[in-house]
């Protein structure tokens, strides 16, 4: 655990060196060329990190072996087992360079995801470990590769290119079907967040909240049916994991009523993604199997908290309640302690998640190991 409070310290200063002060473009890509460069040297160096590490290790011998005699390999998705096996055919590739590419494949699409998509860069990159989508990287390997095509879809969806969008997350399915769940997703992210609006997916979070145990029944009957009455369904994770998400959603539906969020198609698709993600969050407290999906909009959260801190630091907070009375929060000293106390509760809750999954050895990564010979070692 020690070792990863150093990584998270070294990502903390590296962001107080280069983008808290006089922040730009240039200062913000040498960030996330260090920061990522930094995250892609462990992943691809290490040794048993991950739960499925070694199924994946002795799945790739498994299909590399039997050579294009077969398309399948246990349930996993035609598209994982083709890469694969044209990887396999590279000379001199083992299990160990095998990672290392997926390893690249991970890394490179989220930091150009981040430096492009994200307003704030090294707050992203501090999320992007926090809430565990670089464990999932190391964890859930083929899931990780729809995650990345996921960020291109991004692309896609907030210029409403629908037919590039389906091509795109059809694409990845052949990588994990769950990335399928992302395409009526299109069309939710459409709606205008507000208040009456949250009162609504309220009501929805607590109905799927209460019936989801139906809804799996429901669905095991044609999908997965190896998964019922497993831990995966009957048991779920801490609520803690939901925290954030939750803060982040009802902070930015305050912030969109009282007009301090410019409600661009970007920022109302963040928001909705947020949402549907806490919802997701909220229910996997019921059903772990949840978390799977959850990662899908993980990747939006760690850019909606910094178009919050931006809009609390630039406009603050004016509003004039029911009975005339005004609350102006727009000087220049309101502006910036509203923004920094967001910031400091978001890297504060972020770190909760951090180290409570840690602790409960989340994704299989608490004590990190490497194949490469340390001379000190």
């Amino acid at each position: 655990m020690e070792f990863y409070t150093i990584i998270n310290a070294v990502l903390l200063v590296l962001a107080g060196l280069l983008c808290f002060r006089k922040p730009s473009r240039n200062k913000n890509l040498v960030y996330v060329l260090l920061a990522f460069s930094m995250l892609f040297v462990l992943m691809a160096f290490r040794k048993g990190i991950g739960h499925d590490y070694n199924m994946y290790a002795v799945g790739f011998r498994n299909m590399v072996s039997t050579g294009w005699e077969t398309l399948s390999y246990k349930d996993w998705e035609v598209g994982f087992v083709l890469f694969t096996k044209l990887l396999g055919m590279i000379p001199g590739m083992d299990y160990q360079w095998y990672m290392i590419i997926l390893s690249v494949i991970a890394m490179l699409p989220a930091a150009i995801f981040i430096y492009r998509a994200s307003e704030m860069p090294w707050l992203s990159t501090i999320l992007y470990v926090n809430l565990f989508l670089y464990f999932m990287d190391m964890n859930f390997l083929r899931q990780m590769i729809a995650v990345s095509l996921m960020m291109l879809a991004w692309l896609f969806m907030k210029r409403n290119k629908f037919i590039w969008y389906v091509i795109v997350i059809v694409a990845a399915s052949f990588f994990h079907q769950t990335i399928l769940l992302m395409l009526p997703v299109y069309f939710l992210v459409k709606m205008k967040p507000g208040i009456k609006e949250l009162l609504i997916y309220g009501f929805f979070l607590l109905w799927f909240y209460t019936a989801s145990a139906n809804l799996f029944d429901l669905v095991m009957n044609f999908y997965h049916e190896e998964y019922r009455e497993s831990v995966f369904i009957v048991e779920g994770v801490s609520f803690i994991y939901a925290i954030l998400p939750l803060f982040l959603t009802v902070t930015s539906f305050i912030l969109v009523k009282l007009g301090t969020i410019n409600l661009t198609n970007e920022n109302k698709y963040l928001i909705n993604l947020t949402f549907i993600g806490t919802l997701m969050m909220v229910t996997m407290s019921r059903h772990s199997i949840i978390e799977r999906m959850s990662y899908y909009f993980i990747i939006f959260m760690i850019l909606l908290a910094p178009v919050i801190f931006r809009s609390l630091k630039t406009r603050g907070i004016h509003y004039t309640t029911a009975n005339e009375k005004t609350i102006d929060w727009t000087s220049d000293k309101a502006r910036t302690i509203l923004a920094v106390t967001f910031l400091i509760v978001v890297l504060a809750l972020s770190y909760v998640h951090f180290y409570y999954g840690l602790n409960e050895n989340a994704h299989g990564v608490k004590i990190y190991e490497t194949w490469v010979k340390l001379p000190w070692a």
